[in-house]
C-alpha cells in the first residue's frame, strides 16, 4: 500500500491544469478589477455595448429585427 501512495506523491500529470487554472483565475480578476474600478473611463462603453446587445436580443424575441 505504501508504494501506492508514494506514486501518487511522484505522479506530476495534471499539473498543468492546475496552472491553467490558476493563470484563468488571475486574469480574471484583473479583468473584474479593471472593469469596477475604470481606471481608463470604459466603463460607458461596456454599458453601451451591453444595453445595445440587449435591446438587439428583445427586438429579435419580439420578431422586430431592426438596424441598429
Amino acid at each position: 500500500m505504501p508504494s501506492h501512495l508514494q506514486e501518487f506523491l511522484r505522479d506530476e500529470s495534471g499539473e498543468d491544469l492546475i496552472e491553467y487554472g490558476l493563470l484563468a483565475s488571475f486574469v480574471a480578476a484583473v479583468a473584474m478589477a479593471t472593469i469596477i474600478l475604470d481606471p481608463l473611463g470604459i466603463k460607458p462603453s461596456l454599458v453601451a455595448a451591453y444595453r445595445k446587445a440587449a435591446t438587439a436580443l428583445y427586438m429579435a424575441a419580439q420578431g422586430d429585427i431592426v438596424q441598429l
